[in-house]
Protein backbone atom coordinates (compact mmCIF):
# COMPACT_ATOMS: atom_id res chain seq x y z
CA UNK A 1 0.00 0.00 0.00
CA UNK A 2 0.91 3.45 -0.46
CA UNK A 3 1.53 5.85 1.91
CA UNK A 4 -0.94 8.92 2.59
CA UNK A 5 -0.18 11.48 0.12
CA UNK A 6 0.05 15.09 1.73
CA UNK A 7 1.30 16.89 -1.06
CA UNK A 8 -0.19 18.88 -4.13
CA UNK A 9 2.51 18.36 -6.36
CA UNK A 10 5.11 15.57 -6.49
CA UNK A 11 8.71 15.68 -8.42
CA UNK A 12 7.84 12.68 -10.73
CA UNK A 13 5.02 11.21 -12.06
CA UNK A 14 3.26 8.64 -10.79
CA UNK A 15 1.26 6.08 -12.60
CA UNK A 16 -1.89 4.38 -11.67
CA UNK A 17 -4.17 1.38 -13.07
CA UNK A 18 -7.23 2.68 -14.66
CA UNK A 19 -10.08 1.84 -17.13
CA UNK A 20 -9.94 4.55 -20.11
CA UNK A 21 -10.92 5.42 -23.63
CA UNK A 22 -9.15 6.93 -25.78
CA UNK A 23 -11.27 6.66 -29.10
CA UNK A 24 -15.17 5.81 -28.93
CA UNK A 25 -16.76 2.48 -30.25
CA UNK A 26 -17.65 -0.79 -28.99
CA UNK A 27 -16.17 -2.74 -25.86
CA UNK A 28 -12.88 -3.69 -27.51
CA UNK A 29 -12.13 0.17 -26.81
CA UNK A 30 -12.01 0.00 -23.53
CA UNK A 31 -8.14 0.08 -21.87
CA UNK A 32 -7.21 -1.54 -18.77
CA UNK A 33 -4.05 0.13 -18.40
CA UNK A 34 -1.69 3.04 -17.06
CA UNK A 35 -2.45 6.62 -16.54
CA UNK A 36 -0.91 9.53 -14.51
CA UNK A 37 -2.10 9.84 -11.24
CA UNK A 38 -4.28 13.08 -10.55
CA UNK A 39 -2.18 15.39 -8.76
CA UNK A 40 -4.86 17.75 -6.32
CA UNK A 41 -5.69 21.03 -7.05
CA UNK A 42 -6.99 24.31 -5.07
CA UNK A 43 -10.14 23.07 -3.13
CA UNK A 44 -9.94 19.83 -4.26
CA UNK A 45 -9.37 16.10 -2.31
CA UNK A 46 -7.76 12.99 -3.85
CA UNK A 47 -9.24 9.43 -3.06
CA UNK A 48 -7.87 6.42 -2.94
CA UNK A 49 -10.71 4.53 -5.09
CA UNK A 50 -12.49 1.23 -3.54
CA UNK A 51 -15.94 0.88 -5.62
CA UNK A 52 -17.26 2.76 -8.97
CA UNK A 53 -20.68 1.39 -10.19
CA UNK A 54 -21.30 1.26 -13.82
CA UNK A 55 -24.35 3.48 -15.33
CA UNK A 56 -25.82 3.42 -18.87
CA UNK A 57 -24.16 7.01 -19.17
CA UNK A 58 -20.42 4.96 -19.26
CA UNK A 59 -21.87 3.25 -21.69
CA UNK A 60 -23.06 6.16 -23.90
CA UNK A 61 -19.69 7.84 -23.19
CA UNK A 62 -17.60 5.43 -24.91
CA UNK A 63 -19.85 5.02 -27.72
CA UNK A 64 -19.60 8.15 -27.89
CA UNK A 65 -23.25 9.43 -28.11
CA UNK A 66 -23.13 10.72 -24.81
CA UNK A 67 -19.01 13.14 -25.23
CA UNK A 68 -17.84 14.91 -27.37
CA UNK A 69 -14.71 16.29 -25.75
CA UNK A 70 -11.32 15.29 -25.32
CA UNK A 71 -9.96 12.14 -24.80
CA UNK A 72 -8.33 9.74 -23.29
CA UNK A 73 -11.06 9.52 -20.83
CA UNK A 74 -10.92 7.83 -17.77
CA UNK A 75 -15.01 6.68 -17.27
CA UNK A 76 -17.04 5.92 -14.14
CA UNK A 77 -19.40 8.43 -13.04
CA UNK A 78 -20.21 6.76 -9.24
CA UNK A 79 -17.14 6.50 -7.10
CA UNK A 80 -16.44 5.69 -3.84
CA UNK A 81 -13.30 5.68 -1.60
CA UNK A 82 -11.22 7.24 1.00
CA UNK A 83 -9.69 10.67 1.43
CA UNK A 84 -5.43 10.56 0.80
CA UNK A 85 -5.30 13.71 0.19
CA UNK A 86 -6.79 17.12 0.87
CA UNK A 87 -5.68 20.56 -0.55
CA UNK A 88 -4.32 23.00 2.06
CA UNK A 89 -6.85 25.56 1.08
CA UNK A 90 -10.39 23.00 0.67
CA UNK A 91 -13.17 24.07 2.63
CA UNK A 92 -13.93 21.65 4.37
CA UNK A 93 -14.43 19.49 7.59
CA UNK A 94 -13.31 16.14 5.89
CA UNK A 95 -9.85 14.73 7.20
CA UNK A 96 -7.53 12.07 5.57
CA UNK A 97 -8.68 8.29 6.23
CA UNK A 98 -12.32 9.67 5.71
CA UNK A 99 -14.48 7.37 4.16
CA UNK A 100 -16.41 9.49 1.27
CA UNK A 101 -18.39 8.84 -1.78
CA UNK A 102 -18.76 11.60 -4.97
CA UNK A 103 -21.21 13.69 -6.06
CA UNK A 104 -20.15 13.68 -9.81
CA UNK A 105 -22.02 16.88 -11.11
CA UNK A 106 -19.08 19.65 -10.44
CA UNK A 107 -20.69 23.22 -10.43
CA UNK A 108 -19.20 25.77 -10.89
CA UNK A 109 -20.27 28.57 -8.21
CA UNK A 110 -20.01 31.55 -9.92
CA UNK A 111 -23.37 31.41 -13.04
CA UNK A 112 -26.25 33.51 -12.39
CA UNK A 113 -28.33 29.97 -11.05
CA UNK A 114 -25.29 28.97 -8.97
CA UNK A 115 -25.29 32.62 -7.09
CA UNK A 116 -28.91 32.26 -6.95
CA UNK A 117 -29.11 28.78 -4.91
CA UNK A 118 -30.03 26.98 -7.83
CA UNK A 119 -26.90 24.66 -9.27
CA UNK A 120 -29.17 22.40 -10.62
CA UNK A 121 -29.43 24.66 -13.57
CA UNK A 122 -25.26 25.60 -13.39
CA UNK A 123 -24.52 26.82 -17.22
CA UNK A 124 -21.07 25.15 -16.44
CA UNK A 125 -21.15 22.01 -15.08
CA UNK A 126 -19.12 18.81 -15.76
CA UNK A 127 -19.54 15.10 -14.67
CA UNK A 128 -17.12 13.05 -13.24
CA UNK A 129 -16.62 10.37 -15.16
CA UNK A 130 -17.83 12.27 -18.22
CA UNK A 131 -16.30 15.27 -18.33
CA UNK A 132 -13.98 14.71 -16.47
CA UNK A 133 -12.18 12.13 -15.41
CA UNK A 134 -13.65 9.30 -13.30
CA UNK A 135 -13.38 6.64 -10.82
CA UNK A 136 -12.76 3.22 -12.54
CA UNK A 137 -8.57 4.23 -11.27
CA UNK A 138 -7.25 4.07 -7.92
CA UNK A 139 -7.33 7.54 -7.28
CA UNK A 140 -9.19 10.28 -8.85
CA UNK A 141 -9.31 14.16 -7.76
CA UNK A 142 -12.36 16.31 -7.13
CA UNK A 143 -13.89 19.29 -4.95
CA UNK A 144 -13.75 18.57 -1.58
CA UNK A 145 -17.59 20.07 -1.97
CA UNK A 146 -18.32 17.00 -3.85
CA UNK A 147 -17.01 14.50 -1.49
CA UNK A 148 -19.70 13.00 1.34
CA UNK A 149 -19.02 11.16 4.29
CA UNK A 150 -20.48 7.43 4.78
CA UNK A 151 -21.26 5.42 7.29
CA UNK A 152 -18.83 3.42 9.25
CA UNK A 153 -21.00 0.26 8.64
CA UNK A 154 -21.32 0.76 5.25
CA UNK A 155 -18.89 -1.02 2.73
CA UNK A 156 -16.98 0.65 -0.12
CA UNK A 157 -18.83 -1.78 -2.54
CA UNK A 158 -22.63 -0.70 -0.99
CA UNK A 159 -21.57 3.31 -1.16
CA UNK A 160 -20.26 2.97 -4.63
CA UNK A 161 -24.19 1.99 -6.30
CA UNK A 162 -25.41 4.79 -4.01
CA UNK A 163 -24.71 8.27 -5.91
CA UNK A 164 -25.94 8.66 -9.50
CA UNK A 165 -29.21 6.57 -8.88
CA UNK A 166 -29.78 7.50 -5.25
CA UNK A 167 -29.55 11.05 -6.03
CA UNK A 168 -31.59 10.83 -9.48
CA UNK A 169 -34.13 8.82 -7.16
CA UNK A 170 -34.06 11.78 -4.50
CA UNK A 171 -34.56 14.27 -6.78
CA UNK A 172 -37.50 12.60 -9.18
CA UNK A 173 -39.32 11.70 -6.09
CA UNK A 174 -39.01 13.75 -3.51
CA UNK A 175 -38.31 16.92 -5.41
CA UNK A 176 -40.17 16.92 -8.53
CA UNK A 177 -42.68 14.05 -7.85
CA UNK A 178 -43.08 15.49 -4.00
CA UNK A 179 -44.11 11.90 -3.45
CA UNK A 180 -46.58 11.50 -0.43
CA UNK A 181 -47.56 8.75 2.18
CA UNK A 182 -51.10 8.52 0.81
CA UNK A 183 -49.83 8.16 -2.47
CA UNK A 184 -50.38 5.27 -4.98
CA UNK A 185 -46.97 5.02 -6.96
CA UNK A 186 -45.77 3.31 -9.93
CA UNK A 187 -42.23 2.94 -10.40
CA UNK A 188 -40.63 1.20 -14.09
CA UNK A 189 -37.99 -1.38 -14.09
CA UNK A 190 -37.71 -2.43 -10.49
CA UNK A 191 -34.56 -3.95 -11.40
CA UNK A 192 -32.60 -0.94 -12.32
CA UNK A 193 -30.32 0.86 -10.05
CA UNK A 194 -33.02 4.22 -10.11
CA UNK A 195 -35.77 1.93 -9.67
CA UNK A 196 -34.85 -0.19 -6.99
CA UNK A 197 -33.98 3.06 -5.63
CA UNK A 198 -37.36 4.56 -5.88
CA UNK A 199 -39.07 1.53 -4.16
CA UNK A 200 -37.37 2.49 -1.18
CA UNK A 201 -37.33 6.22 -1.13
CA UNK A 202 -41.60 5.60 -1.68
CA UNK A 203 -41.43 3.09 1.19
CA UNK A 204 -39.82 5.45 3.09
CA UNK A 205 -42.31 7.81 2.98
CA UNK A 206 -44.97 5.68 3.58
CA UNK A 207 -46.69 5.57 -0.22
CA UNK A 208 -48.18 2.43 -1.49
CA UNK A 209 -45.75 1.11 -4.22
CA UNK A 210 -46.83 -0.71 -7.81
CA UNK A 211 -43.76 -1.88 -9.87
CA UNK A 212 -42.93 -3.45 -12.66
CA UNK A 213 -40.04 -5.67 -14.44
CA UNK A 214 -39.75 -8.66 -16.65
CA UNK A 215 -38.30 -11.50 -14.62
CA UNK A 216 -40.31 -12.53 -11.43
CA UNK A 217 -37.06 -13.08 -9.45
CA UNK A 218 -36.78 -9.44 -10.24
CA UNK A 219 -40.09 -8.75 -8.71
CA UNK A 220 -39.82 -11.10 -5.95
CA UNK A 221 -36.41 -8.79 -4.72
CA UNK A 222 -38.71 -5.59 -5.41
CA UNK A 223 -41.21 -7.33 -2.64
CA UNK A 224 -38.16 -7.85 -0.39
CA UNK A 225 -37.24 -3.84 -0.63
CA UNK A 226 -41.11 -2.92 0.08
CA UNK A 227 -43.16 -3.23 -3.10
CA UNK A 228 -46.72 -3.71 -2.71
CA UNK A 229 -47.67 -4.74 -6.04
CA UNK A 230 -45.94 -6.07 -8.85
CA UNK A 231 -46.22 -6.48 -12.60
CA UNK A 232 -44.48 -8.61 -15.02
CA UNK A 233 -44.79 -6.76 -18.29
CA UNK A 234 -43.64 -9.78 -20.24
CA UNK A 235 -46.75 -11.44 -19.21
CA UNK A 236 -49.44 -8.85 -19.17
CA UNK A 237 -50.76 -7.33 -21.96
CA UNK A 238 -51.18 -4.17 -20.57
CA UNK A 239 -49.78 -3.05 -17.18
CA UNK A 240 -52.18 -0.16 -17.59
CA UNK A 241 -55.36 -2.25 -16.84
CA UNK A 242 -53.60 -4.02 -14.40
CA UNK A 243 -52.55 -0.72 -12.44
CA UNK A 244 -56.43 0.40 -12.85
CA UNK A 245 -57.56 -3.38 -11.29
CA UNK A 246 -55.11 -2.54 -8.13
CA UNK A 247 -56.43 1.09 -7.43
CA UNK A 248 -59.78 0.23 -7.99
CA UNK A 249 -60.08 2.16 -11.55
CA UNK A 250 -58.68 5.37 -10.19
CA UNK A 251 -54.95 5.15 -11.38
CA UNK A 252 -51.98 6.45 -9.46
CA UNK A 253 -50.97 9.48 -8.00
CA UNK A 254 -47.06 9.51 -9.18
CA UNK A 255 -45.26 7.81 -12.20
CA UNK A 256 -41.46 7.44 -11.91
CA UNK A 257 -40.07 6.20 -15.16
CA UNK A 258 -36.54 5.20 -16.56
CA UNK A 259 -37.91 2.95 -19.74
CA UNK A 260 -39.28 5.81 -22.00
CA UNK A 261 -40.49 5.31 -25.48
CA UNK A 262 -42.26 2.06 -24.85
CA UNK A 263 -44.23 2.43 -21.76
CA UNK A 264 -44.72 6.39 -22.80
CA UNK A 265 -48.60 6.28 -23.54
CA UNK A 266 -49.51 3.41 -20.81
CA UNK A 267 -47.80 5.51 -18.05
CA UNK A 268 -50.19 8.32 -19.09
CA UNK A 269 -53.28 5.71 -18.62
CA UNK A 270 -52.27 4.78 -15.30
CA UNK A 271 -52.54 8.14 -14.12
CA UNK A 272 -55.48 9.49 -11.91
CA UNK A 273 -56.67 12.88 -12.54
CA UNK A 274 -54.11 15.51 -11.18
CA UNK A 275 -51.15 12.66 -11.28
CA UNK A 276 -47.92 13.62 -11.72
CA UNK A 277 -45.41 11.68 -13.87
CA UNK A 278 -41.16 12.11 -13.90
CA UNK A 279 -39.02 10.46 -16.55
CA UNK A 280 -35.54 10.39 -15.83
CA UNK A 281 -34.46 7.73 -18.36
CA UNK A 282 -34.82 6.70 -22.61
CA UNK A 283 -33.47 3.25 -22.31
CA UNK A 284 -36.29 2.30 -24.73
CA UNK A 285 -36.54 4.85 -26.80
CA UNK A 286 -36.66 8.90 -26.94
CA UNK A 287 -39.40 9.28 -29.02
CA UNK A 288 -43.22 8.76 -28.77
CA UNK A 289 -46.47 10.20 -29.70
CA UNK A 290 -49.05 11.21 -27.17
CA UNK A 291 -52.65 11.37 -27.41
CA UNK A 292 -53.28 15.53 -26.22
CA UNK A 293 -56.69 14.62 -25.58
CA UNK A 294 -55.86 13.48 -22.08
CA UNK A 295 -54.34 16.39 -20.93
CA UNK A 296 -57.56 18.35 -22.15
CA UNK A 297 -59.52 15.91 -20.18
CA UNK A 298 -57.61 14.39 -17.52
CA UNK A 299 -55.23 17.43 -16.51
CA UNK A 300 -52.02 15.75 -15.55
CA UNK A 301 -48.24 16.79 -14.66
CA UNK A 302 -45.96 16.17 -16.95
CA UNK A 303 -42.16 16.37 -16.03
CA UNK A 304 -38.69 15.27 -16.98
CA UNK A 305 -35.55 15.06 -14.14
CA UNK A 306 -33.15 17.12 -15.31
CA UNK A 307 -30.35 18.39 -13.01
CA UNK A 308 -29.94 17.91 -9.76
CA UNK A 309 -29.00 20.05 -7.07
CA UNK A 310 -26.31 19.74 -4.20
CA UNK A 311 -28.30 20.88 -1.69
CA UNK A 312 -30.54 17.33 -2.74
CA UNK A 313 -26.95 15.36 -2.81
CA UNK A 314 -27.24 16.69 1.63
CA UNK A 315 -30.73 15.75 1.78
CA UNK A 316 -30.14 11.99 0.57
CA UNK A 317 -26.55 11.58 2.48
CA UNK A 318 -28.71 12.62 5.09
CA UNK A 319 -30.80 9.64 4.92
CA UNK A 320 -28.32 7.48 4.05
CA UNK A 321 -26.20 8.05 7.01
CA UNK A 322 -29.49 7.72 9.34
CA UNK A 323 -29.53 4.01 7.44
CA UNK A 324 -33.24 4.47 5.50
CA UNK A 325 -31.51 4.16 2.55
CA UNK A 326 -28.97 1.41 0.83
CA UNK A 327 -27.07 0.93 -2.07
CA UNK A 328 -28.38 -2.64 -3.69
CA UNK A 329 -25.27 -4.50 -5.25
CA UNK A 330 -26.14 -7.31 -8.08
CA UNK A 331 -22.58 -8.10 -9.23
CA UNK A 332 -18.81 -7.22 -8.33
CA UNK A 333 -15.71 -7.16 -11.02
CA UNK A 334 -12.21 -6.29 -10.75
CA UNK A 335 -11.14 -3.24 -12.69
CA UNK A 336 -8.98 -5.21 -14.89
CA UNK A 337 -12.28 -7.38 -16.21
CA UNK A 338 -14.18 -4.09 -16.11
CA UNK A 339 -15.32 -4.93 -19.62
CA UNK A 340 -17.68 -7.57 -18.21
CA UNK A 341 -20.02 -5.34 -16.35
CA UNK A 342 -21.38 -3.86 -19.40
CA UNK A 343 -22.15 -7.22 -21.28
CA UNK A 344 -24.32 -7.83 -18.10
CA UNK A 345 -25.91 -4.35 -18.14
CA UNK A 346 -26.39 -5.40 -21.64
CA UNK A 347 -28.11 -8.68 -21.34
CA UNK A 348 -30.38 -6.91 -18.23
CA UNK A 349 -29.69 -10.22 -15.83
CA UNK A 350 -29.09 -8.18 -12.92
CA UNK A 351 -30.96 -6.49 -9.82
CA UNK A 352 -29.77 -3.35 -8.70
CA UNK A 353 -25.90 -2.24 -9.83
CA UNK A 354 -23.02 -3.39 -11.20
CA UNK A 355 -19.57 -2.33 -9.33
CA UNK A 356 -16.20 -2.47 -10.11
CA UNK A 357 -13.54 -2.56 -7.04
CA UNK A 358 -10.17 -1.45 -7.33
Amino acid sequence: ARPPKAHITRGAFLTMKAVFISEHGGLDKLVHGDRPEPEVAPGEVMLRVRGSALNHLDLGVREGGSYRGSLPRILGCDVAGEITAISPDAQTSLQTGDRVVLDNRVKCGACEPCRRGMDQYCSSQQRIGVDLDGGHAEYVTAPAGNAHKIPDGMSFTEAAALPIVGHTAWHCMITQGQVRPWDDVLIQAAGSGVGSMGIQIAKMVGARVITTAGSDWKLENSKELGADEVINYRETASFSQRVKEMTARRGVDLVFDCVGADVWEENLECLKPGGRLVITGVTSGARASMNLSILQGRPVTLMGSGGRSQRTFVDMMKVVNHGALHGIVSKVFPLDQVAEAPRTMEARDFFGKLVIES
